[in-house]
């Protein structure tokens, strides 16, 4: 029987209903060909680590705190956040910044 973790709420102070955009893509592509492209969903915890420790220049320690969670689970948060903002700015992918609570992972 595998038993897994009860998981934390996580403490997120971006509200994604105030983001000026909820996408982003390549601009020079025509609509038509937007439809072909991967899209890359990122969480508004993985949105706000990123905010926390590039704009904000913390620490992971720091932005843990801020989060309520450890440290290992933010520097997972992040990375993941990380990669989807890299995959998407090299492999001309849509990234898109998940509005629904209730849906998060």
């Amino acid at each position: 029987m595998t038993r897994w973790r009860k998981k934390v709420e996580r403490t997120i102070c971006i509200d994604t209903s105030e983001l000026i955009c909820s996408c982003m893509w390549p601009v020079k592509l025509p609509k038509s060909e937007l439809r072909k492209l991967e899209k890359v969903m990122l969480y508004p915890d993985e949105l706000q680590a990123l905010a926390y420790k590039d704009l904000d220049d913390l620490t992971m320690q720091q932005a843990a705190e801020k989060m309520w969670i450890s440290k290992t689970v933010f520097a997972g948060i992040y990375t993941s956040g990380r990669k989807k903002q890299t995959d998407c700015l090299i492999n001309g992918k849509i990234l898109m910044v998940q509005c629904d609570e209730e849906t998060q992972q």
